[in-house]
């Protein structure tokens, strides 16, 4: 009989350990203090607006209700003339999410401490205490005190990808929807193991209590779905039977959403799975494997966004392969295991929702519960311990260590990392704000952007305004974007005429708010307080490619400002004379 190794006993004592998960949960906390000094960051910057009652345009929304509306119905009008809609969005243009539970826990930061940052990051972390603490429980629960669901945990502790829902407080909803959703898989083992009225109806009401916390409660009842498809010896009738409850707990938040005027329409990034059915799902087709891809393998997707796209179709078919040799790996433990079965159907079943929104690590948040369990399991299947003969195919060992490297120690190493430069993604949004002009005579003034994108035009003004250290500007504007080559050319004393190689809206980055069923046509004229916008040329599918921008005012009148980025850096725009052009060339970053 072999004996047993110290480590191996070290090992199966700390998994036994009964504070191991709030240990996780500490973990956690600790590779993302740097979360602390995160400040505020892009829709930060909206919410402190509507939470210090300094509203652009009207009176101060409540806040429970509008702080995830950021174009709400009745304001799309105010927003375009502001400048905080661009001339290609579609006049009909809605996102608004529905979160008042999350809103309530921002609106109590603001009513304590509302110009100490780091406490309301404090706040967030908070959350992820919690939520890691619940994830670990969840594996215990249904492993036992064992090594499988301590190293689960400890994976799902350290992943990377939770570095933006730690850091960024207007992501806070995503950690509230982890402690709910996780509260709700627990009641649901807790109700299907010892049957009672109460622990279902209990369940139900923490799912109505995420719900209204965010939308990505519902990756929850992935899980609740899974356990009950991967039943032994039951009925199909009586595995399907439990769900329905939890339908219709669905049914009814999803019809309050929509009767209360929330969720959007009009983006590309963007699809309302209710309200746009067909067009999501292409978009699942392609986003569910690249989620697969962010996940197993640690792959930067959110880069998704900013490549052309027939990189990001190749994207989506090394995602397809990638996937399938996931599948591969996992499918002798997938034959033999009900909780295998149980943790990879989950993780699938999570990704679903979440592909209503554009590739983004930072959603995979109920996707990493199941496939932590399952890499666990993977890890234990083919003899990855540092003691006990290895079993399996040497293929799937060697897979099996990679990723147990990957979700180790390159996963903690880039958790801190990515919550360390969180503030750097920051200067993203503020760059405008930071660096445009700051005189007196700016209250006064549009900026007109050449080139552009959404985030920075948008943000500065918005930051401006809650500031205070610098005007803001009467409006905003923007001409074209800085991903691409822009070749402007002034036909007149009033009149600019940009050329974009490529055309307008080439890349997903700048389709935000544009809607992809809007069709330009050549002689089609957009009208702003500024200027006039007339197509004068389209690209074969539809985009414009040479526009025709009619100033109001001769373009040196004092009330515009013009501003370009540069090399990285947004500087003052030399507008050409009359007959004259300038190469605007593309600008990918920011300094």
């Amino acid at each position: 009989m072999a004996t047993e190794r110290p480590s191996a006993r070290w090992l199966g004592s700390l998994a036994r350990h009964r504070p191991l998960p709030v240990a996780c949960g500490l973990l956690a906390v600790l590779l993302t203090l740097p979360a602390l000094g995160a400040g505020l960051i892009a829709d930060d910057y909206f919410h402190r607006m509507i939470l210090l009652g300094t509203p652009d345009g009207g009176s101060a929304p409540p806040p429970l209700r509008s702080l995830f509306s950021f174009i709400p119905e009745g304001r799309q009008e105010f927003m375009m003339d502001a400048g905080y809609l661009p001339w290609w969005s579609d006049p009909g243009i809605h996102i608004a999410f529905s979160r008042p539970l999350t809103a309530l826990t921002h609106v109590a930061d603001y009513a304590l401490w509302p110009d100490r940052l780091a406490l309301q990051h404090l706040h967030s972390l908070a959350w992820l205490l919690a939520g890691v603490a619940l994830v670990a429980s969840l594996y215990r629960k249904i492993h036992g005190a064992t090594l499988t669901a301590a190293l689960a945990a400890v994976f799902f502790a350290i992943e990377d990808a939770h570095a933006l829902p730690a850091g960024w407080l207007a992501n806070r909803n995503g950690l509230i929807c982890l402690v709910a959703g996780t509260g709700v898989i627990l009641l649901h083992l807790a109700w299907r193991r010892r049957p009672s009225p109460w622990r279902l109806l209990l369940a139900l009401a923490v799912l109505g209590v995420g719900l209204g916390c965010g939308e990505a409660a519902v990756g929850a009842l992935a899980y609740v779905a899974a356990w009950q498809l991967t039943e032994k010896g039951t009925p199909w009738l009586r595995r399907l039977a439990p769900l329905v409850p939890y339908g219709l707990v669905v049914l009814a938040w999803r019809a309050i959403y929509v009767s209360m005027g929330y969720g959007t329409r009009g983006s590309s990034l963007y699809v309302d799975p209710g309200g746009q059915p067909f067009p999501f799902l292409l978009a699942l087709a392609e986003r569910w494997p690249i989620l697969v891809l962010g996940q197993w393998l640690q792959l930067p997707i959110d880069l998704w966004l900013i490549l052309p796209r027939v990189a990001q179709l190749v994207l989506a078919v090394v995602a397809v392969i990638v996937t399938a040799v996931v599948a591969a790996l996992l499918w002798p433990l997938l034959r033999k295991e009900r909780l295998a079965r149980f943790w990879v159907l989950g993780m699938g079943l999570a990704m679903i929702p979440v592909c209503a929104a554009f590739p983004m690590d930072r959603l995979l948040v109920f996707a990493g519960i199941g496939a932590f369990g399952a890499l666990a399991m993977l890890l234990e299947s083919v003899g990855a311990w540092p003691w006990g003969p290895a079993r399996g195919a040497r293929w799937r060992r060697g897979a099996a260590w990679l990723l147990l490297i990957i979700h180790g120690p390159i996963a903690a190493s880039l958790l801190v990392a990515r919550t360390a430069a969180l503030p750097l993604w920051g200067n993203i949004f503020s760059m405008g704000a930071e660096a445009g002009p700051a005189e007196p005579e700016v209250a006064g003034q549009t900026f007109v952007f050449v080139n552009g994108n959404d985030f920075p035009v948008v943000y500065t003004r918005l930051i401006r305004l809650i500031g205070g250290e610098a005007p803001a500007p009467r409006r905003v504007v923007q001409l074209g974007a800085m991903t691409t080559v822009n070749t402007v050319h002034r036909e007149d004393e009033r009149t600019l005429v940009i050329t974009s190689r490529g055309g307008f809206l080439a890349l997903y980055v700048d389709r935000l708010l544009a809607s992809p069923e809007r069709s330009f046509d050549v002689g089609e004229r957009i009208e702003r307080p500024d200027y006039l916008a007339e197509i004068r040329s389209i690209t074969p599918d539809g985009r414009p490619s040479v526009v025709a921008f009619r100033f109001r005012t001769p373009l040196e009148h004092r009330g515009l400002r013009w501003l370009y980025w540069k090399d990285a850096e947004l500087v003052e725009f030399p507008l050409p004379g009359v007959g004259e052009h300038v190469v605007v060339e593309a600008s990918f970053g920011f300094h």
